[in-house]
């Protein structure tokens, strides 16, 4: 799934007033956080180094969860989001729940197929 396909669904599941911009900047934090927690403390992570996203980069950019994760983890974020700016508490409360089951789904596959990265040498005394 990349930006664009990402904001296009949570704008057809939830139509809302929120710029792309703001969305972007979303999804550049989600996946901040996804990079720190789960792909960089694993040996094989497909990618190094995470930059973030802005209003420069091409919406056809690739987010970093794939399938059959991906549609799951970032259209309940987006809602969640959008829900929280509105103030909707109850309806913010639905999908970050259905968020966090998402991505703790993705992370125990993450963890399960990849090898965490050494912790190095430890001493005890």
């Amino acid at each position: 799934m990349n930006i664009g396909e990402a904001i296009r669904l949570a704008d057809k599941l939830k139509p809302n007033q929120y710029p792309h911009t703001m969305k972007i900047k979303w999804l550049s934090n989600l996946d901040g956080q996804i990079f720190s927690e789960v792909i960089a403390s694993h040996e094989d992570g497909a990618i190094e180094r995470f930059e973030g996203y802005n209003d420069d980069t091409p919406q056809s950019t690739e987010l970093l969860v794939g399938y059959p994760y991906d549609e799951d983890i970032y259209s309940f974020f987006l809602q969640a989001a959008i829900d929280r700016e509105n103030g909707e508490t109850g309806k913010y409360n639905q999908n970050i729940t259905m968020y966090n089951n998402s991505f703790l789904a993705y992370q125990n596959w993450y963890n399960r197929t990849h090898l965490p990265k050494a912790a190095g040498a430890r001493f005890r005394f």
